[in-house]
């Protein structure tokens, strides 16, 4: 165990978050950038339809993947010294997910004649897609080649906005040809990491090995149920919505979420290179403060950030969403403060995969996906698609308090300034009264004075981002 060198740490996590921005938020943008594009060429139902199968291929793909892709990146971030332990991690992995697609591929074709949906084929081929980007770009990752896991999932992404332009706006295709682009981005991006990153190397079935398969499905199993409640408190909005009002309202839901999708996408990135910074120093000399220290600033960023978003949705709305979908506008501020919330867990997360607690992380997510499915169900009723947000806001807080306690109790210390909170809740009161103010002079002066605040409230993760790029 070392001691923590707090400028090269910072300088790794910055250097990383910029490699892996680079590779996913400039597709992630033009995706968003597109939406006036989705809202004009596809009706409510259709692209409610396009939403929920996504969201039932997302539940799949947590429960055959089985969380191998973040088991095969722990344990190779932790063993990058040593080749022929790497192989092995590597063989092992890849070929019980082979074997895992296969009975999932067998299973699909005698219960696709229960399956009740349009285009239903998708929820074959999409997982499949999936589970194998993921794990290469785990596999990429756990290597520590993050420009290739950037590039790959950047050619994902781009082939997958490709075909949806030339499916629906070119050639008028339809949603069939849209949800093939969801299925050839993946394929695409996960053999560009395992040709250019020369995988291939690192998978040779005989050092496929059953006791180290054991160790990984003993890190990876526990993850199961809490990726799953995670998939649940995300996507059983949609499916409650679905089923009780209609897919055209989840076609509503669908487009209001996709401004915090934007959110949501950005600090993915940075939480990308959070976790490898912090299951590496977590045990070193100080790594404790560290994480301490950067909570603080990451979440008061993010907080501006998300309070940002919402201050300017008066001006930019109208401009990106076509008013077949102005119901949903109302959507949008709930669920930027749920994602906040899903924020927090995020940064905290990381402890627990430094800690191989797995199972304790599955323990809150699972009674938070309860509570979002209750709530839900039992306002759904009363105000109509808002319960979905109102509920993930509950799921989500719930998790964050309860992790944070847990932590704080058994771990380090995760604490912030009372004053920087309050500064935070008093900027979150003033976008939500420009939010709903139809006057273009207020939404202005108060989009201006949210980002005064958040300047001065983000100085210190400014100076230490500075810094780290001066020292390149």
């Amino acid at each position: 165990m070392g001691s923590i060198d707090l400028n090269n740490t910072n300088k790794a996590l910055f250097k990383n978050t910029g490699i892996i921005a680079i590779g996913q938020i400039s597709t992630k943008i033009v995706n968003f950038l597109l939406l006036p594009l989705y809202t004009a060429l596809l009706t409510t139902q259709e692209y409610g339809l396009v939403d929920i199968l996504s969201t039932y291929s997302a539940l799949i793909v947590v429960i055959v993947g089985l969380q191998i892709n973040q088991a095969v990146f722990r344990f190779l971030v932790t063993n990058r010294k040593n080749k022929e332990k790497l192989i092995e991690i590597c063989s092992t992995t890849f070929f019980c997910s082979v074997i895992i697609c296969l009975i999932y591929s067998f299973a699909f074709l005698i219960i696709q004649y229960f399956i009740p949906l349009q285009c239903k084929w998708y929820l074959l081929l999409q997982v499949i897609a999936t589970i194998f980007l993921q794990l290469i770009s785990g596999i990429t990752r756990g290597l520590g080649n993050n420009i290739l896991y950037s590039f790959g999932n950047f050619i994902s992404a781009f082939i997958t906005i490709i075909l949806n332009v030339f499916s629906i706006a070119v050639f008028h295709m339809g949603v069939e040809m849209m949800l093939i682009g969801y299925i050839a981005g993946p394929f695409f991006g996960g053999l560009i990491m395992l040709y250019f990153g020369k995988l291939y190397k690192y998978i040779k079935i005989s050092f496929f090995s059953f006791s180290e398969l054991k160790i990984i499905i003993n890190y990876s199993l526990p993850l199961v149920p809490n990726e799953l409640s995670w998939t649940l408190i995300h996507s059983s909005d949609r499916m409650i919505v679905s089923s009780i009002l209609n897919v055209a309202m989840n076609g509503l839901i669908a487009v209001a979420s996709k401004f915090s999708y934007i959110y949501t996408t950005v600090f993915s990135i940075f939480n990308t290179s959070w976790t490898e910074q912090v299951v590496l120093h977590y045990k070193d000399v100080g790594g404790k403060k560290y994480i301490n220290n950067m909570f603080e600033k990451v979440v008061v960023f993010f907080g501006c950030l998300a309070i940002g978003i919402i201050a300017s949705m008066p001006l930019i709305f109208k401009i990106l969403v076509n008013k077949q979908y102005k119901t949903c506008y109302g959507l949008i501020p709930f669920y930027m403060i749920a994602v906040f919330f899903n924020a927090t867990i995020g940064m905290i997360s990381a402890i627990y995969l430094a800690e191989n607690e797995t199972k304790k992380v599955a323990m809150s997510t699972g009674v938070a996906a309860a509570i979002n499915i209750i709530v839900d169900l039992v306002l759904i009723r009363w105000i109509g698609i808002y319960a979905a947000p109102i509920s993930s806001i509950c799921g989500y807080a719930f998790i964050t308090v309860w992790r944070i306690i847990d932590v704080n109790r058994r771990h380090c210390k995760i604490t912030m300034k009372i004053k920087k909170v309050v500064l935070l809740f008093m900027m979150l009161l003033l976008s939500l009264i420009s939010y709903w103010s139809t006057n273009t002079i207020v939404n202005i002066l108060f989009l201006f004075i949210v980002f005064i605040f958040a300047i001065l409230l983000n100085k210190s993760i400014i100076k230490d981002l500075v810094l780290s790029i001066k020292k390149q």
